[in-house]
């Protein structure tokens, strides 16, 4: 049911209209933008702003998004200076409006000076240790750091680990880290769709300590209504816990696991040291499947340049092919992303591999999709897109 909008005329900037959702307020300038929606907490999400789609991360960070011409997407990064001067403007936007309105209601969108933003990204920062990457499908997600790292974290195309070492949280600090997160969202917890287990491989954490933290999840009841617990992990650690454990964790609401596959080319694993083989993530699948989790396959297209794209791309699609997904799971094409002075650069420097360009990245997704045959043709898995560089919390 679309709620009737509360309406008023600001000087300098014409009718404004706001709609209170039951979890986000949006304003309307107009009849179609600007447009900016908040959390029941007033902390802007996002804004459309003369054809650019805004994103704004808990840290006060902002992504710009559009469509060039030619139809291509494109995304900047806003500078410290640039995401300060729309955030006040935003607010200073919002607050006029509730102001006029007058409504209770919108007192949440007052007294968002600079100041108190920075306030809000440092409690952010108290609650959190960097929240470096999410599935796309959960990016709404309520995180809980039940680790901090990455168990392994010597691959040599990934930094978002880097530096902060594997730590396993015990129960009670779980139970805190809950509490904080809980009064750092306040009314805006209602807006988080799942819950995520972080940080990298949260689920290689021993039998007990997965138990003793689904007691405090239940206990606290944290986890959004109706949802469900997901998390990433490593195809070579699946295998650490029974088929009957994989059935428990299913029982107490584990919902999809996300495996970072990468390719379908062991070779290419190897040169990239990633534990592991192929058979390990599609052995990973079948387990997850039977123990009625759905899976989450993630394929970086353009890793390993032109000197493994033939084998990549034909690799891939036989590896896929041999898992038993269907609708419920997703396959991710991830566009490869090296980092400036990653240990994946020099490498590849010192073997002389040139990396593909746009266009052959985009060619190599086709091709691994053209090769695809599903287990259920019927039911197939959802596949999309995972461009890291648009992920912000």
């Amino acid at each position: 049911m679309l709620l009737e909008p509360l309406t008023c005329t600001l000087p300098g900037v014409g009718e404004v209209a706001i709609r209170i959702r039951p979890q986000a307020i949006n304003l309307l300038v107009g009849q179609e933008e600007p447009s900016y929606s908040f959390d029941l907490a007033g902390r802007l999400i996002g804004a459309f702003v003369e054809g650019v789609n805004y994103r704004r991360g808990l840290d006060n960070r902002v992504l710009s998004k559009w469509r060039a011409p030619g139809g291509e997407r494109q995304r900047r990064w806003l500078t410290p200076d640039q995401a300060q001067a729309f955030l006040v403007e935003a607010y200073r936007l919002a607050g006029r409006a509730a102001e006029s309105l007058n409504d209770p209601r919108l007192a949440v969108l007052l007294g968002w000076d600079w100041p108190a933003l920075q306030a809000d990204a440092a409690r952010f920062a108290g609650v959190y240790r960097p929240v470096s990457i999410l599935p796309p499908d959960q990016y709404l997600a309520l995180v809980l750091q039940a680790t901090e790292g990455c168990s392994y974290n010597r691959c040599t195309f990934c930094d978002f680990y880097r530096g902060r070492p594997f730590r396993i949280k015990g129960p009670d600090e779980l139970w805190a880290h809950v509490a904080a997160v809980r009064a750092f969202f306040g009314p805006a917890i209602g807006l988080r769709k799942s819950l995520f287990l972080a940080d990298a491989n949260a689920l290689v954490a021993p039998m007990p300590r997965l138990r003793a933290w689904l007691d405090v999840i239940a206990e606290t009841r944290i986890l959004p209504g109706g949802s469900g617990i997901y998390s990433f992990m490593d195809a070579f650690d699946v295998h650490r816990k029974s088929p009957g454990e994989w059935t428990e964790l299913a029982g107490r609401g584990l919902r999809r696991v996300y495996i970072g596959m990468e390719t379908g080319d062991d070779t290419l694993l190897r040169w990239l040291r990633k534990p592991g083989n192929v058979a390990d993530v599609i052995d990973a699948v079948r387990l997850l499947k039977r123990a009625g989790i759905a899976a989450s396959v993630i394929v970086m297209t353009g890793i390993g340049g032109d000197r493994f794209a033939a084998a990549h791309a034909a690799g891939t699609a036989a590896a896929l092919n041999a898992m038993p997904l269907e609708a419920g799971d997703i396959i991710y094409f991830s566009p490869f992303v090296d980092h400036s002075g990653s240990e994946y650069g020099r490498l590849a420097a010192e073997a002389g591999i040139p990396a593909l360009d746009d266009a052959e990245i985009v060619s190599q997704e086709a091709v691994i999709r053209a090769g695809l045959r599903f287990h259920n043709p019927m039911h197939p898995p959802q596949c999309s897109k995972y461009d890291i560089r648009e992920f912000i919390y």
